[in-house]
């Protein structure tokens, strides 16, 4: 009797062992299948902005974005039939070229000896971004059905090139502050460069979405909120803080 219970111990162990074999099998088969590399095109709509709108801005009288065009080469790591991790590196540019009529805005213009001067700018100021960012962003990744994955994250990024800069024209710089000697400028305008007061590294949140319409193919939608401030932290001379904010629209392929 004891033999035989000892038979019947083995055998349930061993199918217990194949059963655990052929499950981990399984689960890892899934992981790998359910990770995948995708390269993305996309173009960006948005621009550099301060949250809330200050009181110095009192009309916005043109926005024109830039080609802001993203290349994306992403990884999904499968972590189980619905959860990945996104990760990977994407060359991006934000640009855009703002027209607004300000009061009391922070303001250092070239005057026409080529020294500069600084204080407060009442009058019309144009004023352009131009950001060209490497970009690497992580999040997670979620297959809500066949055709449909959504993500969120955080991205870290590096600025290759970063351009902030502009004219003033139509109005008066009181120099120092708002009490201080008057400058008028009439319709030439003096010219602004902010381009060395950049940070070069940006850091924000990400979200987005894929529509698989094939196989390979699919759309997407981001969204890319910086959080910190475009300037260095002691840059004093606009006194409120610019994100830059883009959504980016474009086609993917998987490599599956």
């Amino acid at each position: 009797m004891k033999k035989i219970f000892t038979i019947i111990a083995g055998c349930l162990l061993l199918n217990a062992n194949a059963f655990a074999l052929e499950t981990k099998a399984a689960e890892e088969d899934l992981t790998t299948k359910n990770s995948f590399f995708e390269i993305k095109l996309g173009y960006g709509i948005g621009g550099t902005a301060p949250l809330p709108i200050p009181a110095e801005i009192r009309k916005i009288n043109g926005f024109k974005p830039l080609f802001n065009f993203s290349v994306q080469a992403l990884y999904n790591i499968g972590l189980s039939e619905r959860w990945g991790i996104l990760t990977g590196v994407r060359l991006e540019r934000k640009g855009m070229t703002t027209e607004a009529t300000v009061k009391n805005y922070g303001m250092s213009i070239m005057d026409d000896e080529g020294g500069v001067v600084s204080g407060r700018w009442t009058g019309d100021v144009t004023m352009s971004s131009d950001i060209m960012q490497l970009t690497i962003p992580v999040s997670a990744s979620l297959n809500c059905s066949e055709k449909w994955c959504v993500h969120a994250g955080m991205y870290l990024g590096y600025a290759v090139k970063h351009e902030f800069n502009g004219e003033v024209c139509n109005g008066y710089l009181r120099e120092g502050d708002p009490t201080g000697a008057k400058i008028e400028i009439d319709e030439k305008p003096q010219t602004f460069d902010f381009s060395e007061d950049m940070r070069n590294i940006q850091l924000g949140a990400t979200a987005g979405c894929v529509f698989q319409f094939h196989k390979r193919f699919g759309a997407f939608a981001d969204l890319n909120w910086g959080v910190n401030n475009i300037f260095v932290s002691d840059f004093e001379t606009i006194s409120f803080n610019l994100y830059p904010i883009y959504a980016t629209l474009g086609v993917s392929y998987a490599f599956k």
